[in-house]
């Protein structure tokens, strides 16, 4: 009986090397496709000019606390009466946390911005590698870096590198350097 499972368990290695061996499996850098995209110029443009327009209306915010900050400390150096003081403290103290407030919430609108921008450069991508997967027949297609630039895959065979076939099949002029 167990010589009869153990042959089992052979046949069934064998039989799942020999399918492992007949996946194509080929790799791109998405990162650098990613770069050459127009459109992830215009992207890149886009928040660029969302940025400032929230960087501006914060800094109006945080020039009136400057401002009052320098009538506090005007006020503070004339008088020690904190009838006088604490209103003008209870305004900073508020203005400090809008100001907090405010910056997170720019910093999630832009965080938001650049992700409803990159979704269609992603959607783009993926459409072209699955059509190029489909028709040179490769079961599976690796990134060959994490999303912070480490090398995924170190190395591999030329001709299983598609960075270049899918920047041709999303019209991108290939720079010489790559």
């Amino acid at each position: 009986m167990r010589l009869k499972i153990a042959i089992l368990f052979i046949i069934a290695g064998v039989a799942l090397m020999g399918n492992l061996a007949a996946q194509k499996i080929g790799y791109a850098n998405i990162d650098v496709i990613l770069a050459y995209m127009p459109e992830s110029k215009t992207m890149q443009q886009s928040l660029a000019t969302f940025e400032k327009k929230l960087g501006e209306k914060l800094q109006v915010k945080q020039q009136y606390y400057q401002t009052k900050g320098e009538e506090y400390l005007g006020l503070a150096q004339t008088t020690q009466d904190e009838a006088k003081l604490k209103p003008l403290q209870d305004e900073l103290i508020k203005l400090e946390e809008e100001i907090k407030k405010e910056t997170t919430d720019a910093q999630n609108k832009l965080m938001q911005k650049r992700q409803d921008l990159l979704d269609p450069i992603i959607k783009k991508l993926q459409t072209e590698i699955k059509a190029l997967s489909e028709a040179e027949g490769y079961d599976y297609v690796l990134n060959t870096v994490d999303g912070s630039g480490v090398s995924i895959i170190l190395h591999g065979p030329e001709e299983h590198d598609l960075t270049k076939k899918l920047m041709t099949r999303l019209g991108i002029k290939i720079p010489d350097n790559q």
